[in-house]
Order: C-alpha cells, then sequence, then structure tokens
C-alpha cells in the first residue's frame, strides 16, 4: 500500500512556532541562569545544558498529542515490521558508529587550516574541557534529546507529512548543520543529520533518531577520553571494517526499498 503525503498549510506556520519557542526558551534560559553562573564551577557547560533542556520542553509542548504519537510509532512511514525491532536498532548503532568514525577519519585528512581557524573548526579545548561524566550527560543524553526534539520532532517529522523523504530529510539537515555554527561540524552534522531522518522514518520513531544521535555522540567522546579506544577504533582494521559495513549497509538498504517498491505496485 502506498504511503501518501497529505497537504497542510499549517504546516510551515507549526514548525516556525516550534523553533521559535525553542530559541526565545534558549535565550531566556541563558539570561536568568547568566545571573547565577557564579555558583557553577563550568558555567557555560551547565548554562547551555540546561538552556537546551529547557527549550527543547517547551518546544516540544508545541507538538499536539496527536503528532506527539504518531512521533514515536508512525505506520505511514515505518518500513520495519515489529519482529525486526531488534535487529533494527543493531542496525541503527552500528550506522552511527560507522558513520562517525569514517567521517572522523577522513575530516583528519582536510587541512583544515587552509580555511583558517576561526569559524571552521571546533573548539576543542571548549566542547571537551569539561569533566568526562559531565560531557556524557550533556552530550550523550541531554544535547541529542534537545536536538533531536528540535530538528526531527519539529522541523522534520512535520516536513515529512507535505514532501518527499528526501526532502525534508535534506532541509532538517541543512538546519541542523547550520545550528552546529563551524564548517567542519557543519558539513559532519550535514551528512549525519540526513541519515537520521532516513533511519527515523523508515523505523517509523523518533526514538530511532535519538539513539543514533547518542551512539554517534557517545563514540567521539569514548575515543577522546581513553586513547587505547581511540587506537583501535582509528586502526587500519578498524577503519575499514566501518567503510566495508556502510558500502553493504547501503546496499542492502537499497535492495529493500526495491522490494518493497515492487510490493506497494502490486497492491
Amino acid at each position: 500500500m502506498k504511503k501518501e503525503m497529505t497537504p497542510n498549510r499549517k504546516i510551515p506556520a507549526k514548525i516556525i512556532l516550534g523553533a521559535g519557542v525553542y530559541i526565545v526558551s534558549y535565550l531566556l534560559s541563558i539570561a536568568i541562569l547568566q545571573s547565577f553562573s557564579g555558583f557553577f564551577k563550568y558555567g557555560n557547560s551547565f548554562m547551555g545544558t540546561v538552556s537546551s533542556l529547557v527549550a527543547a520542553a517547551a518546544s516540544f509542548f508545541t507538538i499536539t498529542k496527536d503528532e506527539r504519537g504518531a512521533l514515536f510509532y508512525n505506520p505511514k512511514t515505518c518500513l520495519i515490521n515489529k519482529k525486526y525491532i531488534l535487529p533494527y536498532i543493531l542496525f541503527v548503532i552500528l550506522t552511527a558508529y560507522s558513520l562517525t568514525v569514517v567521517f572522523n577519519f577522513l575530516f583528519s585528512k582536510i587541512p583544515w587550516e587552509v580555511f583558517g581557524k576561526n569559524h571552521i573548526v571546533q573548539d576543542n579545548a571548549s566542547f571537551y574541557g569539561i569533566p568526562f561524566y559531565l560531557r556524557i550527560i550533556a552530550y550523550v543524553f541531554i544535547g541529542p534529546l534537545a536536538e533531536e526534539i528540535l530538528f526531527r520532532g519539529v522541523i522534520f517529522y512535520r516536513l515529512r507529512k507535505v514532501t518527499y523523504l528526501w526532502v525534508a530529510a535534506l532541509i532538517s539537515a541543512i538546519f541542523f548543520a547550520l545550528f552546529h555554527g563551524n564548517l567542519m561540524q557543519g558539513l559532519y552534522a550535514l551528512v549525519m543529520g540526513f541519515v537520521i531522518c532516513i533511519c527515523m522514518d523508515y523505523g517509523g520513531s523518533f526514538l530511532y533518531a535519538l539513539l543514533f544521535h547518542m551512539a554517534a555522540n557517545l563514540v567521539s567522546n569514548l575515543c577522546y577520553e581513553f586513547e587505547y579506544i581511540n587506537n583501535v577504533v582509528y586502526s587500519i582494521p578498524g577503519i575499514a571494517i566501518c567503510f566495508a559495513y556502510l558500502v553493504v549497509a547501503i546496499i542492502l538498504c537499497y535492495v529493500f526499498k526495491v522490494k518493497l517498491t515492487k510490493k506497494d505496485k502490486q497492491c
């Protein structure tokens, strides 16, 4: 059975409302917390983490009750049979891991200094300059939850109602890339954001997007914190396996999609 898109002129207004609430809530939270920044050892990181969580919560309430239900399970886009949920969860995690490794490896080969460092690369000293346990809380749990609510819950999910998957995924990914504020992270977020949307759409649930994002951030933080993990992950065999996995995954996804398309035409 074909999955049809339902035109809705209110969608752009809903997206603007959700994004607007997120931005305003974030800025207000930052402004309030700045007056208490002296009480916290890691003021900027604390304020950013708490503010993103507040903004995400406020933005989430712009999503209607019916939309929330479909956000966590959308039968109109879901292609995964219930008996394949566990293999699909493994697929999402492995894809997040492999893409993270491959892109970090490829980006390490780019001479970013040619472009100049300002607004080009991530400030690692600031990003990783907090204790490991706080990074896990901020970057593996709170950050992905806040960002996924905005970019996949508010933007992608609603765009998917009125346009094709690749269009909605691309628009969401572009906003996701701009949000990261520098060229290196922006390019990384563009591709990752697009793939996250595909995983969410095929799985029919926002939870797959969240799982993907959390897994990717966890890999980056573990590799930065523990040298022996980094050496294993970014060894020649480790990188080769990730490249091979991605090639096989792309082929299998294509074959899977073609088979489903043929079944739809026969209905």
